[in-house]
């Protein structure tokens, strides 16, 4: 298994914070996951919301994540949180999604970028 892979074991929420959802993904250089805490699907907001964000390649590319929810019709893509410290590093954000529409599902999308331009991404939903 590799190093990656196994931190992301180690990011997925212990019984000291249990998650009522989890998701991971990984694509070239990034490996990510979130975990939904007061969420279920057709609420209207996530409550707690904990990304993680894991640079796994030594290519000089900063990594990021974001969260997306998914509404009847549309999604809502939330801002990008970058890690800019380096291979195997990795990076928290805790967080939330406000109330407003209804929420059928929860997304994670993570990336490589150089500078400001996306090169590699994942996408999963919970």
């Amino acid at each position: 298994m590799s190093a990656a892979a196994l931190l992301l074991m180690g990011m997925a929420a212990g019984p000291a914070q249990a998650a009522d959802y989890y998701e991971s993904c990984a694509t070239n250089g990034a490996s990510g996951s979130i975990a939904t805490s007061g969420w279920s699907a057709g609420g209207r907001s996530v409550p707690s919301l904990v990304m993680k964000i894991y640079d796994d390649k030594p290519d000089g590319h900063h990594v990021r994540i974001r969260a997306i929810a998914s509404h009847a019709d549309t999604k809502t893509y939330y801002s990008w949180h970058k890690n800019t410290d380096g291979w195997g590093t990795y990076r928290t954000i805790d967080t939330y999604i406000p109330s407003g529409a209804q929420i059928y599902s929860v997304g994670v999308q993570v990336a490589t970028f150089e500078g400001d331009t996306l090169l590699y991404s994942c996408t999963r939903w919970v």
